[in-house]
Parts: structure tokens; C-alpha cells; sequence
């Protein structure tokens, strides 16, 4: 990676920092700034990295302008079906990206096994407040897609990769259980700790899978 590759990753890594002090204190405002603006760093990245290499550089470029049209549309108040769509768009790719590399039978089993676990424990309280709340259907191809995002990353055998697929299902997991499984935040400050347990492993992820692919030689 160059250097002013570099300097983007770094600059990506302060404006996510920015973003979780922002909604450690509820600043809307400067969230609505410093939340997309990460995705846009990483963006820049892959821009600097020479985009046009490879297919996997273009899929990674779908992948996080998906990302941040989903950042915007999921900023509060939100617009959850739009956001949903858009990373789910961003997931497709991903799966996509991963499909190009060169995938292993062994790691591939470790990845549906821990995919059945995470639908087992998590999946059915959420699949479940998802249909309740008519969503049923988005939810669920969602999950699959995320899913299979995972186990192909896994499948891969990039470590960088496989770390952020699976931050990137953390973190979806997270906001899943909280929007159709918990209970209502009992007061905003605890509404603000759920928030930045929900973007810290999204932000990773992102910043893992974009250094997977911008590193790779192929």
C-alpha cells in the first residue's frame, strides 16, 4: 500500500473515532458528518489504491458506496427498509467480491457453523420481532445475505477478511436484536451505549475488509 493510501486508512480510523465520542453524546449533528465520512475515507482508499486492477477493487467500490448511502439512510431517525436495501446491495457485492478468491472446503464448514449458531441463538428472537413488525421477509434475506457474506470470507482464508465479515455480522446482529428483540433502552444514555456497541464492529469491519482487498495482491 502507498502512502497515500496509508494516510486515508489513518484518516478513516479518526473520523470513526470522532463518530463513537459523537454518539457517546448524542450530537446528531456532527454524527450525521463523521458517520458517513468514514466510508468515504475508506472510499478515497480504494481510489488511491488503483480501483481498476481488478474486478474485486470495483466490487469493493459498489460495496462501500453502498455502505454509505445505508450510513445516510439509517442516520436518526432513519429510514430502516431504505437502509436495509442498501447495505443489503453492500453485503451482495461483498459475497460477490469473496466468490472471486479462492475458497477452501475446511474454512468454508467453520464459517456454516458458526452461521447455524449465531441463527440459533440470535437469529430466531430477531426473525421472530422482525415478522411481528411485518419485516419478515427483508430481515431474513438479509441474514442469509450477510451470511453468506461471512462464509465466503471465511471460506477465503484471509484473516483480515474473515475478522471483518464476521465484526460485520456483530454488528448487524446487534442492531437486529435491539430494534425487534430487546426492550426499550430504559434511558437515553443506555440507548447511546447500545448505539456505540452497534457501530464500533461496523467501522471495523469496514476499515478490516477494505485493507483485505486494497492490500491483496491480487
Amino acid at each position: 500500500m502507498t502512502g497515500p493510501v496509508v494516510a486515508a486508512l489513518i484518516a478513516a480510523g479518526f473520523v470513526a473515532a470522532a463518530d463513537w465520542i459523537a454518539v457517546a453524546r448524542e450530537d446528531r449533528l456532527f454524527e450525521g458528518i463523521a458517520k458517513p465520512g468514514v466510508i468515504f475515507c475508506l472510499f478515497v482508499a480504494v481510489l488511491l489504491a488503483g480501483p481498476g486492477v481488478s474486478p474485486v477493487r470495483w466490487l469493493l467500490i459498489v460495496a462501500l458506496a453502498s455502505s454509505l448511502a445505508g450510513d445516510w439512510l439509517l442516520l436518526p431517525p432513519g429510514q430502516f427498509v431504505a437502509g436495509l436495501v442498501a447495505f443489503l446491495v453492500a453485503h451482495l457485492a461483498y459475497l460477490a467480491l469473496f466468490l472471486l478468491g479462492n475458497l477452501q472446503a475446511g474454512p468454508a464448514a467453520i464459517g456454516v457453523a458458526g452461521a447455524v449458531v449465531l441463527l440459533v441463538v440470535a437469529g430466531r428472537p430477531i426473525l421472530g420481532g422482525a415478522r411481528r413488525a411485518g419485516l419478515g421477509g427483508p430481515v431474513l434475506a438479509y441474514f442469509g445475505a450477510i451470511l453468506a457474506m461471512a462464509i465466503a470470507a471465511t471460506a477465503g482464508g484471509s484473516v483480515l477478511a474473515t475478522a471483518g465479515a464476521w465484526l460485520f455480522v456483530a454488528s448487524d446482529t446487534l442492531l437486529g436484536w435491539d430494534r425487534f428483540a430487546a426492550p426499550p433502552a430504559v434511558s437515553p444514555e443506555a440507548a447511546a451505549r447500545r448505539r456505540i456497541g452497534i457501530i464500533v464492529p461496523y467501522h471495523l469491519a469496514q476499515v478490516l475488509l477494505t485493507v483485505a482487498v486494497v492490500a491483496s495482491p491480487a
